[in-house]
This record gives C-alpha cells, sequence and structure tokens, in this order.
C-alpha cells in the first residue's frame, strides 16, 4: 500500500518537473543561458498571438457568438503570460521555496515510519494533475487537428485559403497558402506549445508544493504527539517552531508568485465557461469531434478551479491539525514546553490568499459555478 503511495508521488513529481523544464521554468541551481531565456521567448510569443485574437475579437465585436469563442482562447494566453511574467519576476523565490520543501518532503520520505502518514491522499493530488494536463493536451491537439484536416482534404486545390490554428486577425495579411502562409502556422503551433507547458506545469507545481507542506505539517503532529520519555520535549518543540517559521515563509512565497494567478483564474475561469455553454446554446448542431473538444475545454477549467480551491482548504485542515495536535501533547506542568505550546496556538493557521482578496478555498470554487451561472444568464439575455 505505502509503495503504492510512493509510485504516485514519484508520478507528481516526474510529471510536474519535466513540464517545466520544457519550459524553462523548472527551478534548477545552476541552468545555461538558452534556459534562462526561454520564458521570454514564450512571454514574446504569447503576446503575439494575444494580440492576433485581439484583432480578431474586435473585427468581429457585434457578433456575441464569435466574440465569446475568441475570448475563451484569448483569457487562456493571458493566463500564461501572466504565469511567465510571475515565475520569471520572482524566480529567486521559486529556488528558495524549491530547495526547502523538495530537499525536505525528500527526507520525510526515507522515514519509513512517517512514509504512510505523509503521503495521505497523494492519489487524489497525482489524478487531478494528470486528468487536467491530458485535458489540456486534448484541446491544444484538437485545436491543431482541425486546420491539418481541412488542408489534408483541399491541397489538391490550387484556389483556396488554409484556416490557421486559432481564430485571428494579425495586423498584415495573411497569405491563404504558401510560405508564409506556413510561418504564421508554425507560429501558432508554438503558441500551442507553450500553452500546454505553462498551464499544466505550473498549476501542477502549485499542488506539488502545497502537498509538500501539508507532509510537513503532518511531520510536526507526529513529532508533538509521539514525544518519548528519553526525548528533550523543548527540543521536539523548538523545532516544529523553526518549521513552522519555515513553512510561514513558503506560504508567503506561494502567495507572491501565485497569488495574481489564482486571482486572475478565478474571475477569468467564470467567463469562459459561461461563454462555453453559450457557444454550445447556439449551435444548431454539433460534430462528435467539436462536442469532444467543448466536453474536455469545459472540463479542463473545472479541474483546474478546484485544484486552486482543494489545495488551500487543505492546507488550512492540516495547519488546523496541527494545532490540534499541539494541544494535545504533553505539555501540562512543563513550563518551557507550555510557553511553546502557548505559542504555537497563538499563531494563525496556514490560510492562503489570493492578493489578499480573498481564502483560496473550496468556496471558492463554489463561487466560480455561481458566478458562470450568472454571466450565462446575462449573455443570452445580451444575444437576444
Amino acid at each position: 500500500m505505502t509503495g503504492n503511495k510512493v509510485s504516485h508521488y514519484i508520478v507528481f513529481h516526474k510529471l510536474t518537473k519535466g513540464l517545466l523544464t520544457f519550459a524553462g521554468l523548472w527551478p534548477y541551481e545552476n541552468s545555461n543561458f538558452f534556459y534562462k531565456i526561454l520564458p521570454y521567448i514564450e512571454l514574446i510569443i504569447s503576446l503575439g498571438i494575444v494580440i492576433a485574437i485581439f484583432g480578431f475579437v474586435r473585427q468581429h465585436f457585434f457578433s456575441v457568438s464569435l466574440v465569446t469563442r475568441g475570448l475563451s482562447i484569448m483569457t487562456s494566453f493571458i493566463t500564461v503570460i501572466l504565469k511567465l511574467k510571475c515565475i520569471s519576476t520572482y524566480r529567486e523565490d521559486l529556488k528558495e521555496l524549491h530547495s526547502y520543501l523538495d530537499s525536505s518532503f525528500s527526507a520525510l520520505l526515507e522515514n519509513s515510519k512517517l512514509t504512510k502518514r505523509i503521503l495521505e491522499k497523494v492519489q487524489i493530488f497525482t489524478n487531478l494533475s494528470v486528468v487536467f494536463t491530458v485535458c489540456v493536451l486534448i484541446s491544444v491537439c484538437f485545436y491543431i487537428i482541425n486546420p491539418l484536416i481541412f488542408i489534408i482534404q483541399h491541397h489538391k486545390l490550387t484556389v483556396v485559403k488554409y484556416p490557421l490554428i486559432y481564430p485571428s486577425s494579425y495586423p498584415w495579411e495573411v497569405p491563404p497558402s504558401g510560405f508564409y502562409y506556413q510561418l504564421h502556422f508554425v507560429f501558432e503551433l508554438l503558441a500551442s506549445w507553450t500553452l500546454l507547458l505553462v498551464t499544466t506545469g505550473i498549476d501542477s507545481l502549485f499542488t506539488l508544493y502545497i502537498f509538500m507542506m501539508i507532509g510537513q505539517l503532518r511531520k510536526m503532529s507526529y513529532s508533538m504527539t509521539h514525544i518519548n520519555e528519553s526525548e528533550d520535549k523543548d527540543f521536539v518543540a523548538r523545532k516544529c517552531i523553526d518549521q513552522y517559521e519555515k513553512l510561514l515563509r513558503g506560504k508567503s512565497i506561494i502567495e507572491t508568485l501565485f497569488g495574481p494567478i489564482i486571482l486572475w483564474i478565478i474571475g477569468t475561469n467564470a467567463i469562459v465557461l459561461c461563454t462555453l455553454l453559450f457557444q454550445i446554446t447556439q449551435m444548431k448542431s454539433i460534430s462528435m469531434l467539436r462536442g469532444i473538444l467543448f466536453i474536455t475545454y469545459f472540463t479542463l477549467k473545472i479541474v483546474q478551479t478546484f485544484m486552486y480551491a482543494w489545495s488551500g482548504s487543505c492546507l488550512t485542515e492540516e495547519s488546523e491539525k496541527y494545532r490540534y495536535a499541539v494541544y494535545a501533547s504533553n505539555w501540562y506542568g512543563d513550563k518551557r514546553l507550555s510557553t511553546t505550546a502557548i505559542i504555537t496556538m497563538a499563531q494563525k493557521p496556514l490560510t492562503l490568499t489570493a492578493c489578499n482578496f480573498g481564502v483560496v478555498s473550496v468556496n471558492i470554487f463554489v463561487m466560480v459555478l455561481n458566478t458562470t451561472v450568472s454571466y450565462f444568464f446575462l449573455l443570452q439575455t445580451l444575444d437576444q
């Protein structure tokens, strides 16, 4: 049973590391020049595709269905830009956070007494990350496959305008075919690659770090409730306090790195979900491929929102359990240990906030669903 949990964690860690390594965002201590500038190249590509899709939205401004189609994709690339900006700006803070959490969690896995305890719920975290990655991969592949099918079907025709991957309108005229058309197609292909890696990698990294912090809290709870008579109680308590202070620092870094991202996702996912529902209601008939695309895209937005919200709730819940563990420890009659226990219980639980706007918890997920329904009825009213 424990071996299965360890294998799930290894899959979780390797998947996240692989995605971010290809994106140039995994916090390696030493990296070459190309690896350091790769995020900035991806930033330029994402900015270019946002400008192109915005041109499409402006060109079809009076068509609600076309505007919602363009906005749903454009918000995804704006999210990519925001993620790249946050990670690139606070790269040193990310290295500090990773250095502590990754090494500390690896040390915990070597303790056979704690392995089963700290890996509780690891399968849920892993499954969420895998499902989200697969959904993003399927969505991106469908966007790429559609124009390829059209090109294959009409490649024998001499006069035909080949479609691009995304609904875009560039500031210049795009030729219907030929070499310059191929350049635009490759550009949007690179944008799709960036979208896949950055979206799945950064979201998985957030859940990975939260799971590592939860593991630290579980270890601290175990230490406080399993103090032997031969152990120095004051030493154990002070060690837990030092670890808790490091976790507070880690929480601060996570809020700095992911706070703007979470706040943006909360607002935009509600808009994207309602636009997807609206597009479905506007279609008289839906092909099987397009139906699969809608279902997959809708699922990934739901899973993405739930990943952030549920992870925040899990961290707060485990933090509360640690405080209860300190209170339940045998500190009565010991002045030093009682002082340590009082200091620990006076600390606030590890609660994540999104730019001080709101607490990251499951309540956010419910709020997004409610907002989606409200926006959907608003779009129907505007369309009428």
